[in-house]
């Protein structure tokens, strides 16, 4: 019961509130960070980083996606910086969250984190630092 009044609030505590709407004012969570990985290599140009807030509280299941930023990196380097918002009221003290990033070009990955980056509830925050790794890709 403790946790949960506590989770509750810590949760109330993050809220930031988003502009008015007709019916009244609907609380968010933003949570921002960076995206870099540690080669000392160029990234194409044409690179897209994708990061996204995911529910990862099912084992048996596929995360759930809650929000998504898309950069195009057109000529700029890492490290790169996001901001995820999403409505409080999807947020549940007692799941696990996280966030999660991509660098392609085209439909070739070329760099993904292999560490979960727990934020928002059970001791994890409103920001992360995403440190990627580069996809080897197989022989053909």
């Amino acid at each position: 019961m403790f946790s949960a009044i506590a989770g509750a609030s810590l949760l109330s505590a993050c809220a930031v509130p988003s502009s008015p709407s007709a019916g009244g004012s609907a609380a968010q969570l933003r949570v921002s960070g960076t995206v870099t990985y540690r080669e000392r290599i160029a990234l194409d140009p044409a690179a897209e980083i994708q990061v996204q807030l995911l529910d990862v509280s099912r084992m048996d299941a596929p995360s759930v996606v809650l929000a998504e930023q898309r950069i195009k990196a057109n000529g700029k380097q890492v490290p790169f910086a996001y901001e995820l918002k999403v409505d409080a009221a999807r947020i549940d003290p007692r799941m696990r969250y996280a966030v999660s990033a991509r660098i392609s070009r085209g439909d070739q990955l070329l760099f993904i984190n292999d560490t979960q980056y727990s934020v928002l509830t059970q001791g994890g925050g409103t920001s992360a630092d995403l440190v990627l790794v580069r996809v080897t890709q197989a022989p053909r």
